[in-house]
């Protein structure tokens, strides 16, 4: 089977400073990297069809192995930069043999089964439209001045809508390809005069996605695929856990707000970081190089000045001993009480429809905890060692895989509490102004909903100019944390916990318990507050 992938530039030239939808650009292109890599492990066939600034980045530049490249999407430049289905659809239509074409956001961990390849067309999953869908639908229509007859049959026989996710999508049919891909085609062609009327990036769902629904329906078509679960248009879970991979799952796709998602981009880039140190220092190195900021800035401060230097470095670390404490403070400052100005700055708006008395409550809290913030980094964290703390996070990345490997051997890993985070006191979840998907109100709200008698704040200290990072924990994560200031076997760990609980809840109930408790070790290592004594 002949794979492809597809990198349109939406008419940017510098994909160094455009995020692509991404946390920030370094995710979108270590993203691309790792796609690639973890293809070409089981692949030797991978064509990508590019466009001369992502041909240039991603061959002439990251060096990714490619067996074939072909520079022809600079002829979409035609189109809307936000009709980012258009080059999927292009290098659909240019295949004349069996072929799988992969998102840059699909990453797998063995091959794909051989009767999956050997079906007529196949995509990710079957998704079962929400309100969601239906409403954006429904503007379309109200919008546009032409839909296929095959949608309009479809909305006439058929609720609620459906389509195929296609995180990856192909087959051995390509005569139908050739007739899906006119037809999508034409649907976007014969609207180009109504896309100042809606939101363009909505539409490619429909064109892409619905349409190939739409016709497979219509034509009897079986669409063999990936995974056999329906799922909701806003129900997709679990598509983004690295830390699952690959002894849980095989195959993971970044759909949506998982590509604006801190943790799961983190996740992502330490695991290129882990599996190809080479490549990911060369994207390290790019930015470093253009003078960009990184969103994890640790190696703006590092002397190494070339990409073999950082990898150099890296392999180094990770078997040196280093000590914990630096000789001299590192000066660590949080950026201008940012949390608290912005939170006087809403609440002095008006309309908020916020009381006084709890106004008064989110400054004082906020301030508060910034106050302890900057104690803590003047008091506590400035003397640790960043190479220290790079060594931790460089070992913290394999942790998941020591411990989740070998399920018969689980709860006989030893686990501790790290000693260098702090845990401070807080009536609300100040974590919640790090949500990068919500408006100032939204996340406001969301802050008064989470107000506590007594909450906990975890602060960790990092490597970076920040000097920490933060994360919201309740009485069940602090509770774990106590029980492992002293090194305890998962097994002991889970009787300890057990007592926390009602006893007859958990004889009925003791798989939800374990998934519960497992859950509260990832997010623990995760989030570097234990780690294995292996």
């Amino acid at each position: 089977m002949h794979i492809i992938q597809s990198f349109w530039s939406c008419k940017k030239n510098n994909l160094l400073s455009f995020n692509m939808g991404w946390y920030s650009p370094e995710y979108h292109i270590m993203s691309w990297a790792l796609s690639c890599l973890q293809l070409r492990k089981y692949y030797n066939n991978i064509t990508l069809y590019a466009d001369t600034v992502s041909s240039k980045l991603l061959i002439d530049t990251l060096q990714l192995p490619y067996s074939n490249v072909v520079c022809n999407l600079d002829e979409l430049n035609i189109y809307h930069d936000n009709l980012w289905a258009i080059p999927k659809l292009y290098a659909y239509s240019l295949q004349e043999q069996p072929f799988l074409h992969v998102d840059g956001d699909v990453f797998i961990w063995k091959p794909f089964d051989e009767k999956l390849l050997n079906s007529d067309i196949i995509a990710q999953n079957k998704e079962a439209g929400t309100d969601y869908y239906e409403n954006i639908l429904n503007n379309l229509e109200n919008k546009l001045s032409y839909f296929p007859a095959e949608i309009k049959y479809q909305r006439k026989v058929a609720n609620p809508i459906y389509a195929f996710n296609m995180g990856i999508f192909g087959g051995h049919d390509i005569s139908f390809f050739k007739e899906y891909t006119s037809k999508a085609f034409e649907f976007v062609n014969n609207n180009i005069e109504c896309l100042s009327k809606i939101n363009v990036s909505n539409f490619n769902i429909f064109f892409e996605q619905y349409l190939l629904y739409c016709l497979t329906s219509k034509g009897n078509k079986n669409v063999s695929l990936l995974l056999d679960t329906v799922i909701d248009d806003l129900s997709y879970t679990g598509f983004g856990d690295f830390v699952d991979v690959p002894h849980y799952k095989q195959y993971l796709h970044l759909i949506g707000t998982f590509k604006r998602n801190r943790e799961i981009c983190n996740q992502m880039a330490f695991r290129l970081r882990k599996d190809y140190p080479t490549y990911y220092y060369r994207i390290v190195q790019l930015f470093r190089d253009n003078k960009l900021p990184l969103k994890k800035d640790y190696y703006h401060s590092l002397t190494e000045k070339s990409e073999s230097e950082l990898v150099e470095r890296f392999n180094f670390l990770k078997g040196k001993s280093i000590e914990k404490v630096s000789a001299a403070p590192v000066k660590k400052t949080i950026s201008s009480f940012w949390r608290t100005g912005l939170i006087i700055a809403y609440l002095n708006e008006t309309n908020t429809g916020i009381s006084k008395s709890t106004k008064k409550k989110l400054i004082n809290d906020v301030s508060e905890v910034e106050n302890c913030i900057q104690e803590i980094l003047t008091n506590k964290f400035s003397h640790l060692n960043n190479d220290f703390l790079y060594k931790r996070d460089i070992l913290s990345s394999g942790y998941f895989e020591n411990i989740f490997t070998d399920v018969h051997k689980i709860y006989d890993v030893n686990l501790v509490s790290n000693d260098d985070f702090e845990i401070i006191e807080a009536c609300y979840d100040w974590t919640l102004l790090e949500d990068n998907e919500s408006s100032p109100r939204i996340k406001v709200q969301k802050i008064i909903e989470s107000c506590k008698e007594k909450g906990n704040l975890v602060i960790i200290p990092e490597c970076d100019s920040q000097g920490y990072s933060m994360v919201n924990i309740d009485d069940l994560d602090l509770f774990l944390l106590s029980l492992l200031k002293k090194p305890l076997l998962i097994k002991a760990l889970f009787k300890e916990i057990a007592t926390a609980f009602d006893k007859e809840e958990l004889k009925s109930a003791y798989d939800e318990f374990k998934l519960l408790i497992f859950g509260r070790i990832k997010s623990a290592l995760l989030y570097k507050l234990i780690k294995p004594l292996i």
